[in-house]
């Protein structure tokens, strides 16, 4: 079991980053009060994401399950009242943040339970608990989180505005036939 966990102690983390992105691309194509809720919400992810992946366990579990379940009820509420679809805020990418901010709430949420338990028990935290735990299992759970967080995240961020406006793989089109900064005049680029 120590193993599982170990595994899968990082996708929280790798959710709340592949979150703060989503919501950053969609906070790049919204427009009203969406944009700073948007983009304050994301970089909030991804710092709680950066600095509890630093910190390899989730961190201050009590105030990521309120701002988290305030993001997904305020989500909640620009779907049902219409407000994201007046400030152009793609439903699908708004769908994946919200599974991303779901498994950082219940990550904070189990934390707290196990807190819990261990307080009423008397136990103590075990501070050796990440050394008993594999380094391969700790590398293949952060391999397949990165991976299902990616199957997740690249579609959501092409699905925004940022994302439908990027130049296709491939192509090196910067919308203009003038030279590139610095290149030699005369040749072809």
């Amino acid at each position: 079991m120590h193993a599982l966990a170990a595994a899968l102690r990082s996708w929280p983390m790798l959710a709340a980053l592949g979150a703060g992105l989503v919501l950053l691309a969609l906070a790049a194509g919204a427009g009203g009060a969406m944009l700073p809720a948007l983009a304050a919400a994301g970089v909030a992810a991804l710092g709680w994401g950066g600095l509890a992946l630093r910190a390899g366990r989730v961190i201050a579990p009590s105030t990521t399950l309120v701002v988290t379940a305030v993001a997904l009820v305020g989500m909640a509420a620009a779907v049902s009242t219409g407000a994201a679809a007046m400030t152009d805020v793609a439903p699908g990418p708004l769908a994946a943040a919200s599974v991303f901010i779901v498994v950082v709430a219940l990550s904070a949420g189990l934390e707290l339970r196990a807190r819990s338990r261990l307080a009423r028990a008397g136990a103590h935290p075990r501070g050796d608990r990440d050394a008993a735990a594999s380094d391969t299992a700790r590398l293949l759970g952060l391999v397949a989180g990165a991976a299902l967080v990616a199957a997740l995240a690249t579609p959501a961020l092409a699905a925004t505005e940022a994302g439908e406006s990027a130049v296709p793989h491939g192509t090196h089109d910067v919308g203009t036939d003038a030279p590139l900064p610095g290149a030699p005049a005369g040749h072809d680029h």
